[in-house]
């Protein structure tokens, strides 16, 4: 990883969502909303290595998304707010990015040592155009309730997806014209642990007030150990009571 001028993490965050209003922001842990959480944990790990860059909205209610950035240290990229490949295709120019770490905020458990797999497995392979963990079904991450994983994509096949459509569905889901259009693109799935990809009822990204609070509980549990990684977060899970009902509630009320 020692091709900082090319590759980058990139992540997308607003506090305009519509079923959770400001979940960005909202007091998660410690008095600190999700986003500085996660903010704080990619920069802890990368900022030495490749630039860290929020890709969020112009908007006046995303201004609190710009300074809790700079308090942190990462940079900011502003853009469309419903073009979300136009701002990812932006901030990439604009920090020089040709390959691409796409981070979705709303995953307070992003498994860092994930992000090193899959800027290694795309170093590996010069012909990858995208690089992301999937189910054994070819499921990518970005499709599943687990929300463990980031996925990597090259700034080139981005500016493919803009020159070939102008759907709204892949402007506003930024690989989705990627994964599902294998035959365009060089697609390399990383396998997720056999003991998570059998485990369907396992939800841990943030959507609804029931998954804040959900997460929330889960999140100080596992913050207690000192670690935020996918062990102890499995560990918090299955310790703690109700947990799998309340996840298989939200996924049946929330497809992918």
């Amino acid at each position: 990883m020692d091709n900082a001028g090319k590759w980058g993490i990139i992540i997308q965050a607003r506090t305009g969502s519509t079923r959770l209003p400001r979940k960005m922001v909202l007091p998660f842990y410690d008095g600190k909303g999700v986003f500085e959480l996660l903010l704080q944990r990619i920069v802890a790990r990368f900022a030495g290595v490749m630039p860290v860059v929020v890709a969020t909205t112009g908007c006046p209610s995303d201004d609190i998304l710009v300074d809790l950035a700079g308090k942190v240290g990462a940079s900011v990229f502003r853009g469309d707010e419903a073009d979300v490949l136009g701002r990812f295709i932006g901030a990439a120019r604009r920090f020089g990015i040709a390959n691409v770490v796409r981070v979705c905020a709303d995953n307070p458990f992003l498994d860092m040592d994930g992000i090193k797999c899959l800027v290694d497995g795309m170093d590996s392979d010069g012909g990858v155009d995208y690089i992301t963990y999937a189910r054994a079904d070819g499921t990518p991450a970005m499709k599943t309730h687990y929300g463990f994983w980031a996925e990597a994509v090259r700034l080139d096949a981005l500016q493919r997806v803009a020159a070939a459509t102008s759907d709204k569905l892949y402007h506003e889901h930024v690989t989705n014209y990627v994964y599902s259009h294998p035959e365009d693109f060089n697609l390399r799935f990383l396998p997720i642990p056999h003991e998570l990809d059998v485990n369907t009822r396992l939800r841990l990204t943030l959507d609804t007030e029931e998954d804040f609070k959900l997460l929330q509980t889960i999140y100080a549990h596992v913050a207690s150990t000192g670690n935020v990684c996918i062990g102890n977060v499995i560990d918090a899970v299955d310790r703690l009571p109700g947990c799998y009902e309340a996840m298989e509630k939200q996924i049946r009320r929330n497809s992918k």
